[in-house]
């Protein structure tokens, strides 16, 4: 066991939720109860048109925008994108939001992973996720209740790569940053982040990306379960 960590903290989203994999199942219940609406459109071009929405409303969050103006971009954007009426936008929000955190959709690995850390290490949350979806895709998954502090940037006004969400959970946690391993898939926002919190950082990268810029992980996983190895 690599004896000078301490705490260890997770991203949420495609580090311990799926959260593409939630999104396709709530997309067909959406497309399936809408049917009127989304006549004539097959589900692989609604599919892709919402991950594109996403993508660009996901944008315009880290650039500012509240939780509220996010979530309505991307209805009226997916909408748009179909070249369908941007009246149901509201609707589509609703569904999404009250059935979205519902869906049991672990990353592989996660649910195994967390427990075999619970009561060795602390562990934390630190993510970007809006506080009414992110607490209770924790609970669909059953793992809010392992977790010794879970911080959300939209409750405390901070968010990652800023390094001030770290040391937050770090002082939550009444830990040093170099006590801490961070678990996170996003280069900019985790890696960038956590790294110049002072944490070590262990980058879960499936797709095997290579950014140009020099910061490196500590470590490196294509898979969530490799965490384990690490820490023995």
């Amino acid at each position: 066991m690599m004896t000078n960590i301490k705490a260890i903290l997770f991203d949420v989203d495609d580090t311990i939720f799926d959260r593409a994999g939630a999104q396709r199942k709530i997309l067909r219940l959406i497309v399936r109860e809408l049917h009127d609406i989304f006549a004539g459109v097959d589900e692989e071009t609604a599919l892709n048109a919402f991950f594109e929405s996403d993508r660009l409303s996901l944008e315009e969050f880290y650039a500012g925008s509240s939780v509220e103006e996010t979530r309505a971009a991307r209805s009226k954007g997916f909408l748009k994108l179909l070249e369908l009426s941007e009246d149901f936008a509201d609707k589509i929000t609703e569904m999404y939001v009250k059935s979205y955190p519902t869906i049991d959709a672990p990353v592989k690995g996660a649910k195994s992973v967390i427990r075999n850390l619970a009561g060795r290490f602390q562990l934390g949350i630190v993510s970007n996720g809006f506080p009414d979806t992110q607490y209770r895709k924790l609970r669909t998954l059953g793992m809010e209740e392992l977790f010794d502090c879970i911080l959300l940037s939209e409750e405390i006004g901070i968010r990652k790569p800023d390094p001030g969400i770290f040391w937050k959970a770090a002082e939550l946690l009444a830990r040093k940053p170099e006590e801490c391993l961070y678990v996170g898939d996003s280069y900019e926002a985790d890696v960038l982040g956590a790294k110049k919190a002072g944490m070590q950082m262990c980058w879960l990268n499936p797709g095997g990306l290579r950014p140009s810029a020099e910061v490196k992980p500590d470590f490196e996983i294509s898979k969530l379960d490799e965490i384990l190895e690490i820490l023995e």
